[in-house]
């Protein structure tokens, strides 16, 4: 063993100077080094394996050596090498500091003083061990396990940059391990209490953190740890003031409330007669069966009000002591319960003797089965043996690393005098210590009972049976050997238990059931049951049994036999080893048979061959006009049927007919062939005719078309604030914007609510307890998203006057989010609506850009929204589907459409009640197209009236009916009447401007209808407009008018359509776009930069220093967040009805708006959605603008608190009266009652909630009785 020397106190290396041998509990074979530095000190810490075979619970163990036992060697390489001298190597022996199973890796550092070991094992287990002063350790706590269980390498080292992750090294992987689960402890005192010195308590989160992760951090009030506890170095101090008596008190003077003392080992014996006083307690203990040579395990347990402690302690010589008062040569030393008195060798050497006086006084142990066993435990083991009956207080005692502490077992079920069983409860995987006790008396000799976990399957080998079963299967996997039951489920018939507890640990044999009652394949699955639990394992696929054709026996090999059998293709893969071929013939009166020899099996297209052989020995003459042959896969057996000698002859009887059926049929294909051949070109001429055509229009459109957009278009119809908000705070809740939108009576006295509201009001207006609530409400499962975003909404109709407060709600919750966040991905915060703040956040920014958006954004979007249903308008739309020529939607074109043409019409509107300006219009010129139903020209006149006079007509869609105006007669048109034309199926087409043979210049009159029609239903699948039914598109239509053209429509064709209406509403969705990320007179709305500069601190605040990082959250806080929804719905803004079509357009428009906040390079190819392509050579240009938008903001100089605080006030103030807070509170309230148990019982672990308590049982006895009273 080499050994690190320090030639310099002042020096903090070491070099190389001899060789020592060192052993570690009688173990000596190194695995795993770390060496340890603190200034000049230094430590090597070991892992060291025994050289038995098997994996034990005591194979491996963790020895530490301070570097001065290492400093001395008593022989040196260089003098041995020149000298010549014999030289005795010196040999360190030390007791384990962690005794374990497995043990493969460790490395060592020091943190506040303490060593920490970081420990890996064979099955990929990351363990931490604290050792205290003297290098005992605490109770390994359990960082990670990997789940493929796969052996850690033996080196770990720690992150060189942030030095709270470890990094872990296995065979196909390296992970990055925080170093500290601080989370699992939920109070101060349970984290000072832990000891870990990586953890502490964050006071302003009221969590147990890492330091790093703790706001105010180096502040020694904002965190602090075990180094700041007042009772940091408490301990437990032993006395033995009298015979038999041991006294227990702890190092720091309190008056103790609980005392606890019992000897663990050899045997566990109860405490007797505790007297406690103020500061210790003595008691007695019973020494029947304590020898001199015993090694003592005593344990105790202090408590007092503000703390406990739990101590082992090792006594070595200590009997006499105990017995005689004579306590001179009596030491005893703090341990860890887990290596406590647990010396190999002292037990391989003590074995024999325990073995011998157990077979003449004490019940004898033979076995213990099984001794491999599920984390889940075992509801029965058996324990076979001697003497069992005749013993009392029979216990079954486990011991690990893991647990620190013995689990004690009492027997279950004594059976006989030479078995009895006992159940083990659920542990986490590891090799334990087991061992029986009875009478009081010491344990059997350990033996190792390994807790593993769940087995797992690998694969199955074949995964194919035959259905009549016997087919060897063999699975493979890990841990198979804890299995209780393999079990194959069928859903036809009962479970099948195929095998119970299978010995290997890695593969499993076993025949496949049959399946008689399957005529077909079917697919069944293997499972696993490991106690009450049932693992799936894999599918085994079952197919019909093997088809066997005929054979043919060759008997001219004389003495040999040589046997083909020819049998069917299938999917089971059977190989020569598992068929078994014999054929039977009649030896006088008896059968005989032979057994053939398989040499090999062919498969071809048509067939497989099976070929056999068998090698006659003698001269015994067989009868083959008495041959059987018979061929056995596992359960299934056949006789297989000979080659018959009469199918030559009907092969050639049906020879010359199957020819000449060869020669017609080549005949008839041939003439098909040419006759489809002609087909096939007329019509790729004319679909080329028609591509052509489409192309050159589509081109012409491009270069000519320009789109007169409306130059006034009269008032911006906006929505009131109330109305919008309701839109925004509730899109999918219909029923809550008839609650809020009514208007509040002008009589009631605002300043005068009810004792209840105003209690209720009061009580969220408490910070720490709005911010408890909403935490507590998003831990409960069933508090969905649904119900997340209408608490969000409640709260901010409840606090839409005191907007101050609501955003200092908040900054908290986004503070709290971001701390959730970053442990995962940065990037994905505020990305969905998955919280309360999310949904918090949309409504604040809708409350404080609403004056921004009415003011700078609604014209240019109402522009937007005027501008693409004009140019959707310009085309053919159909009526049923709402799909038109001109979008930008692919999924909405109109691709099927076929030739249409503007008419121009003379609408005389009458005059109505509702409309009696003078100034109106009464005559308009209205263009219309010839393909257009009668309800889309109702709506393109009133939007013309509209547009001439900028006001509405008096009248609604559905009110109004046209009338045909002519010298002959006045015509009602409808959109089905007694002409409507009917097409097969029943199928009726709407009436169009053609259909009535309406021409340029002629007149139509709209007047008040008197009764509802049938145009003003919607139509079902029995109406078709443009579109036509399915059932006809695969037909020729009838009619010159339509035969030929709607069969050869290409979608590709039209998709010039869709860059014509980009370019038509381009600049439009420019000044749009422009108009939002711009800065009017350079300044930004103060709620944007507010929120924006907020983002900046806390990303500096966490040290995030990628700027993509806060890029992204800026773009997620408000473009997705709020504009997108805007964007999208201009229903929230104007009064408006937004159509699924232009649902459509807008999501395209939307979608660009995004790409230009997005960091993402996008690189388009051929096959790129259209959607994607149409703005793709205008995002780079966006990007740039919104970089610079981003930018501008940041440099603005950052607004003072009283800035904001002065313009969220003028909000507050604004919004007054507009909603009733008694509704919204009244939610808020029916939320806090349905968790009213959850939210009570977090006020109590919290502290300083004693008031809120009381206030929140105020509130609910208040609503109680109202409740009783029915006023609620």
């Amino acid at each position: 063993m080499v050994v690190m020397h320090q030639p310099h106190r002042s020096e903090h290396s070491f070099d190389l100077q001899g060789q020592v041998y060192l052993d570690c509990g009688c173990r000596s074979l190194l695995i795993s080094s770390s060496l340890i530095r603190q200034e000049e000190r230094g430590w090597w810490v070991g892992v060291f394996h025994h050289n038995h075979g098997d994996r034990a619970w005591d194979s491996t163990a963790v020895c530490v050596f301070r570097m001065e036992e290492l400093q001395d060697p008593t022989c040196v390489y260089i003098t041995h090498f020149y000298s010549g001298t014999n030289c005795k190597v010196q040999s360190i022996k030390k007791s384990p500091t962690l005794i374990h199973s497995g043990l493969v890796a460790v490395y060592g550092t020091v943190v506040l003083n303490q060593i920490v070991l970081f420990l890996g094992t064979d099955d990929g287990q990351l363990l931490k061990a604290i050792l205290n002063e003297d290098m005992k350790s605490n109770c390994p706590e359990i960082l990670y396990e990997i789940e493929e269980e796969t052996s850690i390498f033996p080196k770990l080292r720690l992150d060189p940059v942030d030095s709270n992750y470890i990094y872990l090294f296995s065979a196909n992987k390296v992970r990055r391990i925080p170093v500290a689960n601080c989370g699992r402890y939920v109070s101060e005192q349970e984290c000072l209490s832990a000891k870990d010195p990586y953890c502490g308590w964050c006071s302003l989160n009221q969590r147990c953190t890492l330091k790093e992760n703790c706001t105010r951090s180096n502040s020694t009030k904002g965190w602090f740890n075990i180094s700041h506890a007042p009772d940091k170095d408490l301990k437990i101090l032993l006395r033995f003031p009298a015979r038999n008596q041991i006294s227990v008190s702890a190092s720091i003077s309190k008056t103790l409330t609980s005392c606890i003392i019992k000897i663990v080992k050899p045997i566990e014996m109860p405490h007797e007669n505790v007297v406690l006083k103020n500061s210790s307690c003595v008691c007695s203990l019973a020494t029947s069966v304590i020898l001199d040579h015993d090694c003592l395990v005593l344990e105790a347990s202090l408590s007092s009000n503000s703390w406990n402690i739990t101590e082992t302690f090792q006594l070595e010589n200590c009997s006499r002591c105990i017995h005689d008062g004579e306590c001179a040569s009596c030491n005893w030393t703090r341990v860890s319960p887990a290596t406590a008195c647990q010396d190999i060798c002292s037990v391989q050497n003590s074995s024999k003797d325990i073995i011998t006086a157990q077979k003449s006084e004490h019940i004898n142990i033979h076995s213990i089965e099984p001794l491999w066993i599920s984390t889940l435990g075992k509801s029965e083991i058996t324990v076979k043996g001697e003497n069992f009956t005749h013993a009392s207080g029979i216990k079954l005692i486990l011991t690990g690393s893991s647990g620190c502490k013995q689990e004690i077992i009492k027997v279950r079920n004594v059976i006989n005098d030479t078995q009895m069983t006992f159940a083990l409860p659920p542990m986490r995987k590891e090799a334990k210590s087991v061992c029986i006790q009875a009478d009081g008396r010491k344990c059997s000799p350990p033996v190792t009972l390994h807790y593993v976990s769940l087995p797992a399957c690998f694969g199955i080998t074949p995964n194919t049976s035959w259905i009549s079963g016997g087919r060897k299967i063999t699975t493979t996997g890990r841990n198979l050997n804890v299995v209780d039951k393999v079990i194959i489920s069928d859903d036809q018939r009962s479970n099948l238990t195929i095998s119970e507890y299978p010995q290997n640990k890695s593969e499993y044999h076993y025949l496949s059931p049959s399946l008689s009652h399957a005529t077909e394949g079917k697919v069944v699955d293997m499972i696993f049951k490991v106690e009450t639990t049932f693992v799936p394992c894999v599918k085994l696929h079952y197919h019909p049994d093997p088809v066997f054709i005929n054979y043919q026996l060759h008997t001219e090999l004389d003495p040999d036999l040589e046997l083909k059998i020819y049998k069917e293709n299938d999917n089971l893969n059977i190989s020569k080893t598992e068929v078994e071929v014999y054929l039977s013939y009649m030896n006088g009166s008896q059968t005989a048979k032979i057994y053939f020899s398989v040499q090999n099996i062919t498969e071809k297209p048509d067939r497989s061959t099976i070929l056999c052989k068998f090698k006659r020995e003698g001269t015994e003459k067989i009868d083959f006009s008495t041959v059987k042959v018979f061929v056995k896969l596992g359960n299934f057996e056949l006789e297989v049927k000979p080659t018959s000698s009469y199918i030559y002859l009907y092969v050639l009887i049906l020879l010359p007919i199957v020819v000449g059926v060869i020669i017609v049929a080549f005949i008839v294909t041939r003439y098909k062939s040419k006759e489809l051949t002609r087909k096939q070109s007329q019509q790729l001429e004319l679909l080329e005719y028609e591509i052509r055509k489409e192309i050159r229009e589509g081109f012409a459109e491009l270069q000519m078309d320009e789109l007169d957009v409306v130059d006034s278009f009269g008032t911006v119809p906006f929505l009131d604030y109330k109305h919008f908000a309701i839109r925004t705070f509730f899109p999918e809740s219909g029923g809550f914007a008839s609650i809020f939108s009514e208007d509040i009576p002008q009589s009631r006295d605002q300043t005068r609510k009810d004792e209840s509201f105003n209690m209720l009001h009061a009580l969220i207006c408490n910070k720490n307890f709005l911010v408890t609530l909403i935490h507590t409400l998003e831990k409960q499962k069933n508090f969905s998203v649904k119900d997340r975003c209408l608490f969000a909404s409640f709260l901010t109709i409840a606090l839409q006057t005191k907007l101050v407060y609501l955003t200092h709600i908040l900054e908290v919750l986004t503070k709290d989010l971001m701390e959730q966040s970053s442990n995962v991905q940065p990037k994905l915060l505020l990305r969905r609506t998955e919280s309360v703040v999310e949904k918090l956040l949309t409504n604040w920014m809708s409350v404080c850009l609403s004056g921004f958006l009415r003011e700078t954004i609604g014209e240019p979007f109402y522009l937007l929204v005027t501008t693409l249903n004009q140019k959707i308008n310009k085309g053919p739309v159909d009526a049923i589907t709402c799909k038109a020529l001109y979008t930008l939607n692919e999924d909405w074109l109109l691709w099927q459409v076929s030739e249409f043409k503007t008419v121009t019409v003379n609408v005389i509107f009458e005059k109505i009640p509702e409309n009696e300006s003078g100034d109106a219009c009464q005559t308009i010129q209205v263009n219309v197209l010839d393909c257009d139903t009668i309800g889309q020209t109702k709506e393109k006149s009133l939007q013309a009236f509209l547009n001439k006079n900028g006001f509405p007509y008096g009248l609604q869609l559905n009110e109004i009916g046209l009338e045909l105006v002519s010298e002959e007669q006045q015509r009602e048109l409808l959109d089905i009447d007694g002409s409507s034309e009917m097409i097969e199926d029943g199928i009726r087409k709407l009436n169009t401007i053609a259909h009535y043979k309406i021409a340029n210049g002629a007149t139509i009159k709209i007047l008040k209808k008197m009764t509802n029609t049938r145009s003003d239903v919607d139509y079902s699948d029995e109406h078709c407009h443009l579109i036509l039914p399915d059932s006809e598109a695969n037909k020729d239509m009838k009619g010159s008018g339509h035969k030929g053209k709607q069969k050869f429509k290409v979608k590709e064709m039209y998709l010039t359509k869709l860059l014509s209406t980009k370019v038509a509403i381009h600049s439009v969705v420019e000044n749009l776009f422009r108009s939002i990320w711009s800065l009017p007179n350079n300044k930004a709305p103060v709620a944007i930069k507010y929120f924006f500069d907020f983002l900046d601190t806390q990303a500096e605040n966490k040290r995030i220093t990628d700027p993509d990082v806060v890029h992204i959250w800026k773009t997620n806080s408000l473009p997705l967040r709020f504009w997108v929804n805007i964007l999208k719905n201009p229903q929230f803004v104007f009064d408006v009805k937004k159509t699924s079509h232009i649902d459509g357009c807008l999501s395209v428009i939307a979608q660009a708006f995004m790409d230009a906040f997005s960091l993402a390079e996008q690189t388009m190819g051929k096959e790129a959605p259209t959607n994607k392509l149409l703005y793709a050579k205008d995002i780079p240009l966006y990007k740039k603008e919104v970089k610079a938008y981003y930018k501008a903001i940041r440099d603005l100089p950052p607004l003072t608190t009283s800035e904001v605080e002065e313009f969220l006030t003028q909000e507050s103030k604004k919004h007054e009266n507009e909603f009733n807070e008694e509704v919204a509170l009244m939610e808020i309230y029916r939320y806090i009652v349905k968790y009213y148990d959850e939210i009570v019982s977090k006020l109590e672990r919290e502290r300083g909630f004693e008031d809120v308590q009381k206030q929140l049982q105020q509130v609910k006895a208040l609503f109680d009785e109202k409740k009783k009273c029915k006023w609620v």
